[in-house]
């Protein structure tokens, strides 16, 4: 079983560059939901997604229903979004929290649509990012 994964799953590619730092700061490769395989198992797994229009990324929702127990015990949110009050991925903490796979944090940064936020992800969102799953990651294997 590895210790740690990084999945991510993204319309705009914020998420992707989310999971990518995260990945470069933990020493692991960031997969897209798509090319992971059914049974990889992890430890602590970061998933990372943006809210779109207030709902989760689709891909992300079924990636979530497709997990048990067996495969991941810890799964750390990695969420990005334009609006401040709705930066959580609500659906996808239910789905894996029903399943009994531990929620242990969520990382929330500024997201970009359109015109709005054009910048972010922005290199500071994308290191505090990466420093805040190094301190998850140093808490869960000290748990």
């Amino acid at each position: 079983m590895d210790h740690v994964r990084v999945v991510y799953a993204t319309k705009t590619q914020h998420s992707k560059k989310l999971a990518q730092a995260v990945a470069k700061a933990l020493l692991v490769q960031a997969k897209s939901v798509d090319q992971c395989t059914k049974g990889e198992q992890s430890e602590l797994l970061f998933i990372a997604g943006g809210i779109y229009a207030g709902k989760c990324n689709p891909a992300l929702v079924s990636y979530a229903q497709s997990l048990d127990t067996e495969q991941v015990k810890n799964v750390v949110l990695i969420t990005s979004s334009v609006s401040i009050t709705q930066r959580k991925q609500q659906e996808i903490r239910e789905i894996l929290t029903m399943k009994g796979i531990s929620v242990v944090d969520e990382i929330t940064c500024p997201g970009a649509v359109f015109f709005i936020k054009l910048t972010h992800p922005n290199k500071r969102d994308l290191q505090f990012v990466a420093e805040a799953a190094k301190s998850i990651v140093a808490k869960t294997i000290i748990s």
